[in-house]
């Protein structure tokens, strides 16, 4: 069996599940779209759950490895400019900057975020969305331990931040808005206004 097979099944598999969603794409629809036999598919990736396992797997290794890069805090509370708006900027452009990238993958991950709980996709989504907000909660926990009035909401930002990153995509999906320096920028003010009015 070649690399080049599971990959191509992979592609493929991400582009049907982008545009028809983890229920509505069949087996039967992506051995056809890949040219393979179900067997091939069986033998990579064991069943359309496994498949959608590696993808989420996959793609979320390379974000969240670029989230732990950046989410570092290094507090300068005195001056507002060097404290914690550059660094929640840095995050919203990489966000941005990976959806633009990885479109198909980031439709087909927000389109997770509303599939119902029992679902089987939800159920294996979870676990990598849930690694994302836990890098962003500690991250809050971080800032928390000099911004005291954050105390106790690291959760609740870390999960609000990302849902402000994610509608914006949402608008560039929709060809709405944008994913400018701009828009990271703009999304970050208002936060930052919300966390400390």
């Amino acid at each position: 069996m070649r690399q080049n097979s599971r990959d191509d099944i992979l592609k493929c598999a991400l582009s049907l599940f982008s545009q028809k969603g983890y229920e509505g794409t069949s087996p039967d629809e992506i051995v056809e779209a890949a040219g393979i036999t179900k067997p091939t598919l069986y033998y990579f990736f064991g069943n359309k759950e496994g498949l959608l396992d590696t993808l989420l797997s996959e793609f979320y290794a390379s974000l969240n490895e670029t989230l732990d890069e950046i989410c570092v805090y290094i507090p300068d509370p005195d001056h507002y400019d060097h404290d914690i708006h550059p660094l929640l900027s840095r995050i919203a452009k990489a966000v941005f900057a990976f959806a633009e990238a990885n479109h198909e993958f980031y439709l087909f991950n927000i389109s997770l975020g509303f599939a119902p709980p029992a679902s089987k996709a939800a159920k294996v989504a979870e676990n990598y969305s849930l690694e994302q907000y836990d890098i962003l909660k500690r991250l809050f926990t971080e800032i928390s331990s000099v911004h005291k009035n954050l105390s106790g909401k690291e959760e609740t930002l870390a999960f609000r931040f990302l849902a402000l990153l994610n509608a914006q995509i949402i608008l560039w999906f929709r060809e709405r808005g944008g994913l400018s320096a701009d828009a990271a920028s703009s999304i970050v003010n208002g936060f930052m206004h919300g966390i400390f009015s």
